[in-house]
């Protein structure tokens, strides 16, 4: 059990089960311990791991598909602040005044500073309990809530890249908020050639990378995955935005994909929440030529400091490093 879910369970006489949602917890066996009314995340991985564990009333999406009201909500801290701040007005719009609301977190994810954000839920929040460097808070829900509208969230940013233009739509907790990321931008400009029929962008966040190459080749039928439903509905919004067709859809990495691609494009992640993990992308290189047809392409950017040149190598043919410069490197790789 990870260290939030300990602190939480050593406090489980706090909570009213009656009447709880939970929301954005990890995939332990905390459920197993806590009663509750409702469990909520935009982990697609969460919510597999969790339902095939037999767990009941967990979803999954973007928003909360549900139009109940809340006596008490316990909120696990996400990866960034700004993904905090929608959190809190999600939650707190299914919350009537004199609520609880529950946050928990560890330090090292900024539990001290996101503590202070409570204030924006209700006065005088309290630190409940702390242990295993974690802390969990506690506020009544004091002030009044808009209703929560998740397109009122929505960013728009504009993408150039050769003689091609987007406009991308994101929003706060998908990966490169608000901006193009510097290993994106070197990924567009060394695509390569775009084959047509079916196109993988893996890990898409939210569509740039997929929206460009169905942009590029209108014969191309781009497949967009990802874990977060945030990044999949901005991934949609962003292809709606430019009149653009694809296919998106969760996948907890290539497990949830079926059949093989004539091409795959990637900025793959490295990272599960504040920690940094490679197992992602390591399965997903290992397992890629089963998705693939003959001679298909695969262009993949990342961070230099990553040792995926021997893992793509081993994986596939004609290996090699198209670009790169002091932070990432275009790697490509056929079937």
């Amino acid at each position: 059990m990870q260290n939030t879910s300990q602190v939480v369970a050593r406090n489980l006489h706090l909570f009213d089960k009656s009447s709880l949602l939970i929301v954005g917890m990890p995939d332990d066996d905390l459920l197993s311990q806590i009663e509750y009314t409702q469990a909520f995340t935009w982990d697609y991985s969460v919510y597999s791991t969790l339902t095939r564990g037999g767990y009941k009333n967990v979803s999954w999406g973007a928003e909360l598909d549900s139009d109940a009201v809340f006596k008490q909500v316990l909120l696990f801290m996400p990866k960034s602040k700004s993904e905090l701040d929608l959190l809190f007005a999600m939650v707190s719009s299914r919350m009537d005044v004199g609520a609880e609301l529950f946050l928990v977190g560890a330090k090292k994810e900024g539990i001290n500073s996101a503590a202070k954000k409570l204030v924006s839920v209700g006065e005088h929040p309290e630190k409940i309990d702390m242990a295993r460097h974690c802390q969990l808070w506690s506020v009544i829900k004091s002030v009044e809530s808009a209703p929560f509208n998740l397109d009122d969230w929505l960013e728009e940013y504009e993408i150039s890249a050769g003689d091609d233009k987007l406009t991308a739509v994101s929003i706060p907790g998908v990966f490169s908020h608000g901006r193009l990321d510097d290993a994106t931008a070197l990924l567009l400009d060394n695509l390569g050639r775009i084959p047509s029929g079916r196109v993988l962008d893996f890990g898409c966040g939210c569509g740039v990378l997929g929206a460009m190459i169905a942009k590029r080749n209108p014969e191309a039928m781009v497949e967009m995955v990802d874990i977060n439903a945030l990044s999949l509905y901005c991934a949609e919004k962003t292809l709606s935005r430019n009149q653009l067709k694809g296919q998106v859809y969760p996948s907890n990495g290539l497990q949830d994909v079926t059949g093989r691609f004539n091409g795959v494009f990637t900025n793959p992640p490295f990272h599960s929440g504040v920690k940094t993990n490679y197992s992602i992308t390591e399965t997903f290189i290992k397992t890629l030529p089963e998705h693939m047809t003959k001679n298909a392409p695969l262009r993949l950017v990342a961070n230099s400091f990553l040792k995926y040149s021997a893992l793509i190598d081993a994986a596939l043919e004609r290996f090699d490093i198209v670009t790169e410069n002091t932070k990432f490197r275009v790697y490509k790789a056929f079937r």
